[in-house]
């Protein structure tokens, strides 16, 4: 982790800091803290490792404050870049702890990793990977350190629901599920400007991974045109760089799963083909083992999207999807 400590005064009592990240994709997570009169209320704070807790302690000495200021915490969704550090936040200070009240529900599948790991086995070899590859992520990667332990919120909200700043200041909560279950994006009352945490970024779009939710990228792109349809401007999301119009990167981000989506009816037109095979024609070639792990979920995400709207259907041979066009002869 390279990343300078970096924080910058946006303006309206916000100031930005960038946190540290070990992902070679991802250098940094944008953490937000406002001013207001009773303290601050930050936003996301990043992985657990001391590089993240100097960052965070130096970018708000940067600004002009302390970490005993601030006063709520606040977690736009259960991956460890965003509320690693939480849990320690929590326990030192007197600050109060949002999330969304559904994030409880996946504590326990966060604080133990093996439970994902074996769904996401068992799925590939539903779904035509290599026996190596079931293998190796049925036992993969030991819990990372930094992804510190998930503890339920004393202040859970619902969509809609307000996180007071000051007596004359709210962020109301707008529940955009589909990257993750719990995820939140927040609308500052005073600016109108959005706080999108991973739902919107600029340049890349978040990994829609095929979980508890049988229909996750359905649920996501229902959450982007929520935001279309709020007509947003300025956004400051939780990595690179900030947005100038939110709604509109919302409708780009749709148009880019609607162009892949299509790709993938495509490749199934002459025959039919594993959600693993899929992998391999839309996904670059080389993929690392985290790489191929979020591809194959994600082509789940996109190839389930299409079986539960009638436009691709399925059959098993040998224990294996194999994946068509609707009233096609599925020849092989």
């Amino acid at each position: 982790m390279t990343v300078a400590a970096y924080a910058e005064h946006l303006g309206n009592g916000v100031g930005q800091i960038r946190l540290p990240l070990p992902f070679p994709g991802l250098k940094w997570t944008n953490a937000y803290v406002i001013k207001g009169d009773a303290g601050l209320t930050l936003i996301d704070c990043g992985i657990d490792d001391m590089a993240t807790r100097h960052a965070l302690e130096k970018g708000l000495a940067e600004l002009g404050y302390s970490l005993e200021q601030v006063s709520t915490l606040i977690c736009t969704h259960m991956h460890p870049d965003h509320m690693g550090l939480a849990y320690r936040l929590v326990a030192e200070g007197s600050m109060d702890f949002v999330m969304h009240e559904s994030a409880s529900m996946v504590i326990e599948r966060y604080n133990d990793w093996t439970i994902s790991r074996r769904n996401l086995a068992g799925l590939a070899a539903e779904h035509g990977a290599p026996a190596e590859f079931v293998s190796r992520t049925a036992g993969s990667d030991r819990r990372p350190a930094w992804a510190g332990t998930a503890i339920p919120s004393d202040k859970p909200v619902a969509n809609g629901g307000e996180v007071a700043v000051d007596d004359d200041r709210v962020l109301t909560a707008v529940h955009t599920p589909g990257h993750e279950n719990s995820h939140i994006c927040l609308v500052d009352s005073r600016t109108g400007v959005l706080f999108s945490g991973d739902h919107i970024l600029p340049r890349i779009t978040p990994v829609i991974m095929y979980e508890q939710d049988p229909d996750p990228l359905g649920t996501y792109l229902e959450s982007l045109r929520v935001i279309e349809a709020m007509d947003i401007g300025l956004t400051y999301p939780a990595h690179i760089d900030i947005l100038e119009r939110g709604s509109l990167r919302a409708r780009q981000i749709i148009l880019h799963h609607e162009r892949r989506l299509g790709a993938m009816v495509q490749e199934v037109k002459m025959r039919p083909k594993t959600a693993w095979q899929l992998v391999g024609d839309i996904f670059r070639p080389n993929l690392d083992a985290l790489e191929q792990r979020l591809a194959l979920s994600e082509t789940l995400a996109h190839i389930e999207y299409l079986r539960i709207r009638g436009e691709l259907t399925r059959t098993m041979e040998q224990g294996v999807w194999h994946y068509f066009r609707p009233g096609r002869r599925p020849t092989r």
